[in-house]
C-alpha cells in the first residue's frame, strides 16, 4: 500500500508538456494567418563569444503541426496510465464501461456545440457546400468521428480544420481497453505489432500514394506508433518509479536528457526546412519523432525539482483547463475574424501578404484575446455542466488522477 501511494496519481509536469504541445500547434494556425515570425537578433557584441546572435523560433512556430504528435502521445500515455499502474502495481483493473463514460463526457459535448455551430453560423450561411450529397457526408462521418478516413470529408471539408484530432481520439479510446488487455498479457508482441501497423501503413501511402500523402497521412493507423510509444513510455515511468530509488544524481540525469531532448527538438524541426512535401517528411519522421517525444516526456518526469516546477505551475494547470475547448476554436476563430475583415481591412490582398505590421500585430491580439475567450465561456458553460449532468450519479468517489482524463 505504502508503494503505491509513494508513486503520485497526479503527474504534474504533464500540465506543462500538454500547454506547450496545444500551445505550438495554436501558434501555428495562428501564423499561418497572420505570418508574424518570432524573429529576435540579439546585440552581437555581448553573446557572440558564445555563440548566441539571435533568438530565432520562425521553425517552431512555421513546423508546428509536428506537436500534434506530441499531443497525440501525451494522450497515449494519460489514458493508458490507469492500466500501466494495474499492470505494475497491482491495481484494481479500470472499467471498460466507466472508461467509456468519463471519456466520452470530457470530449464529445464541446465537439458536438462546435460541430452545430460551425453548420449553423458559418457552413449553411456562407453556402459552402454545392450539393446536398456532399454536405450529408461530411455531417454524418463529422458526427461519427469518421472524416478522416475519406479525403473528401478531410481535406475539403468546410467544418473547423482540427477536428480530425478528436475524431482520431475518439477511435482510440474506443480501442484502448482491448489494447490494454493484449498488453497485460503480451506486451512486447502488442507493442511490436502497433509499431508494424504503423510502419507498414506508413510505406503504404508513401510508396502507393505518392503525391497525396496529406489526403491519406494522418489516419489511425499511421499514428499507432505513437500510441504504442506513449503507452511503453507510461508503463516504463511506473515501473522507474516502483523499482528505482531516486536521487540527486538521477534527477539531475533526467534533467540533462530532458534539456537536451529540446535541443534535438530544435534539430529535428529545422529539418522540415526547404522540403516542399511536408506531409511526406512528417510521415517519414513521426515514428523517430515519436521515440524523441516520449524521451522528453519520461526524463522530465524524473527530472529534478526546480526544474520540473517548469512544467509543473499554476499557470500550466491553469492553461490545461481550457485548453480543449481553446484546440476546437482558435483556428475557427482565426479564419471567421479574417474572412469578415476585422480588424478592417481593404482591397483584394489581405494585409498579411503586403506586409501591413499594423494590422497584423492587431490581428494577432484580437485572435489571441476572442480565442481565449471563447475556450474559457464554452468551457464553464458547455464542458463543465454537460459533464456533470452525464456522470452524475454514477461516480460517487472523487476521480483518480483527474488530470490525466484530459486528450
Amino acid at each position: 500500500m505504502d508503494e503505491k501511494n509513494r508513486i503520485e496519481n497526479r503527474i504534474g509536469v504533464l500540465d506543462g508538456i500538454r500547454a506547450i504541445a496545444i500551445g505550438m500547434v495554436v501558434w501555428f494556425h495562428f501564423w499561418q494567418q497572420t505570418w508574424l515570425t518570432p524573429y529576435l537578433r540579439i546585440p552581437t557584441e555581448y553573446t557572440k563569444y558564445i555563440g548566441l546572435t539571435e533568438i530565432n523560433l520562425a521553425g517552431w512556430v512555421r513546423y508546428g503541426f509536428v506537436f500534434v504528435d506530441m499531443m497525440i502521445l501525451l494522450s497515449a500515455f494519460c489514458n493508458f496510465y490507469p492500466y500501466a499502474r494495474s499492470i505494475v502495481l497491482g491495481e484494481d483493473w479500470p472499467d471498460t464501461k466507466k472508461f467509456y463514460r468519463k471519456r466520452a463526457a470530457r470530449i464529445l459535448p464541446s465537439y458536438y456545440f462546435m460541430l452545430t455551430i460551425d453548420l449553423f453560423f458559418y457552413i449553411l450561411p456562407g453556402h459552402k457546400y454545392r450539393n446536398v450529397g456532399a454536405l450529408c457526408k461530411d455531417i454524418v462521418t463529422h458526427v461519427f468521428c469518421v472524416a478522416p478516413n475519406w479525403s473528401d470529408t478531410y481535406i475539403s471539408t468546410s467544418f473547423n480544420g482540427v477536428l480530425w484530432t478528436v475524431q482520431m481520439e475518439v477511435i482510440y479510446y474506443l480501442l484502448l481497453p482491448w489494447i490494454a488487455r493484449l498488453f497485460r498479457k503480451w506486451a512486447f508482441a502488442t507493442y511490436s505489432v502497433m509499431l508494424m501497423i504503423s510502419v507498414t501503413s506508413t510505406a503504404v501511402i508513401l510508396n502507393c500514394f505518392a503525391g497525396k500523402e496529406r489526403n491519406y497521412g494522418n489516419n489511425i493507423l499511421t499514428f499507432m506508433g505513437i500510441y504504442a510509444n506513449g503507452m511503453l513510455c507510461c508503463i516504463l515511468h511506473v515501473m522507474w518509479k516502483k523499482y528505482v530509488t531516486e536521487n540527486k544524481y538521477s534527477r539531475l540525469a533526467g534533467t540533462v536528457i530532458s534539456v537536451l531532448c529540446i535541443f534535438l527538438m530544435n534539430g529535428m524541426i529545422h529539418k522540415y526546412d526547404g522540403d516542399v512535401n511536408l506531409q511526406a517528411v512528417q510521415l517519414q519522421s513521426r515514428l523517430v519523432q515519436s521515440f524523441l517525444f516520449a524521451l522528453f516526456l519520461f526524463s522530465t518526469a524524473c527530472a529534478g525539482e526546480y526544474y520540473q516546477k517548469l512544467y509543473s505551475n499554476r499557470v500550466a494547470s491553469l492553461f490545461c483547463k481550457f485548453s480543449y475547448n481553446l484546440y476546437l476554436w482558435h483556428q475557427m476563430i482565426a479564419v471567421w475574424l479574417k474572412e469578415k475583415r476585422i480588424p478592417y481591412w481593404s482591397g483584394d490582398t489581405p494585409p498579411n501578404m503586403t506586409g501591413d505590421r499594423v494590422w497584423q500585430w492587431k490581428y494577432q491580439i484580437l485572435i489571441i484575446v476572442v480565442s481565449a475567450a471563447v475556450a474559457v465561456a464554452v468551457t464553464l458553460i458547455v464542458e463543465i455542466p454537460a459533464a456533470r449532468y452525464l456522470l452524475k450519479d454514477r461516480d460517487s468517489h472523487k476521480e483518480e488522477g483527474k488530470q490525466h482524463d484530459r486528450i
